[in-house]
């Protein structure tokens, strides 16, 4: 009764085998499972709408219609106390290959100012004290191509687009000088082509490094602005820079009857911004 027909062993292995193999396919995999691609987005954009805390200090040289020349200078840590108003804002669109974007800021401010003494072109004028307001608003569109880069970390765009500045300034003089007017105002706007270079460097999942530079002008005007930050990806749709900013700008009216209207202004200063991908 306890014995084996010849062969018996063979059939016996050959059951148990084919059971162990039933039994392994029917539990779970013990491989863990790939993480789920993050969703596609339509066309290959991705669109960034970005609110800039830019302080910059404005350092300025302005004349109005006759009146001379005066220089401003704000600093930094005084800024909050000379400003009347700014709303910074930023949207762009990229894909592997082209980027779009448009910034705007506007501002207004409100700061002491003075006829520089060591102009002797100025004669008496030099070393007079002035009040000086200045509202501006600065609207820049580019549009660009990648260039060919070694590795997927680096994006470098070649962009070109136009500045467009509408700007007023109020000046007045802290004691009548005879011949010209004690105070002035005059509006002016104008757009200057610009090329320039913007880039993206990824450091890992989290870390990243941007910046970008542009420069142009026509004939009577010219400006150029420079920006650089490293950033933070909080969320897959959140990510915070920290960087530093400068914006050129100058502009010269050819002299009429009742004057011109020179500019020559720098802002510089650190900047925060806060960006929502989609």
């Amino acid at each position: 009764m306890g014995k084996l027909l010849p062969g018996g062993g063979a059939i016996l292995s050959l059951i148990v085998m084919s059971a162990s193999s039933v039994l392994a396919a029917d539990l779970p995999s013990l491989k863990e499972a790939p993480a789920p691609a993050p969703p596609p987005i339509a066309g290959g954009w991705v669109f960034e709408a970005t609110l800039d805390g830019w302080a910059p200090s404005p350092i300025a040289n302005v004349g109005v219609r006759r009146l001379p020349t005066v220089s401003s200078d704000v600093g930094f840590f005084t800024l909050l106390r000379h400003l009347n108003g700014v709303v910074p804002l930023t949207l762009t669109a990229k894909n592997e290959n082209f980027i779009l974007g448009l910034d705007l800021y506007w501002s207004a401010v409100s700061a002491g100012a003075h006829i520089p003494a060591s102009n002797t072109a100025l004669g008496p004028y030099g070393g007079l004290g002035a009040n000086l307001r200045l509202s501006e608003t600065f609207l820049t569109g580019f549009g660009g191509v990648r260039l060919p880069t070694q590795g997927s970390d680096l994006s470098v765009y070649a962009i070109a687009g136009a500045r467009f500045v509408d700007l007023t300034a109020t000046l007045g003089l802290d004691a009548a000088i005879p011949g010209i007017g004690v105070s002035g105002s005059q509006t002016k706007d104008w757009a200057d082509p610009i090329v320039g270079l913007a880039a993206h460097y990824t450091l890992n999942d989290k870390w990243f490094l941007t910046g970008e530079a542009d420069i142009g002008g026509v004939a009577n005007s010219a400006t150029w602005q420079t920006f650089a930050a490293v950033g933070y990806n909080w969320s897959q749709s959140v990510a915070l820079t920290v960087g530093f900013r400068a914006l050129y700008v100058d502009y010269t009216e050819a002299v009429k009857q009742n004057g011109s209207f020179r500019l020559q202004q720098t802002l510089l200063g650190p900047q925060l911004t806060v960006s929502y991908l989609f």
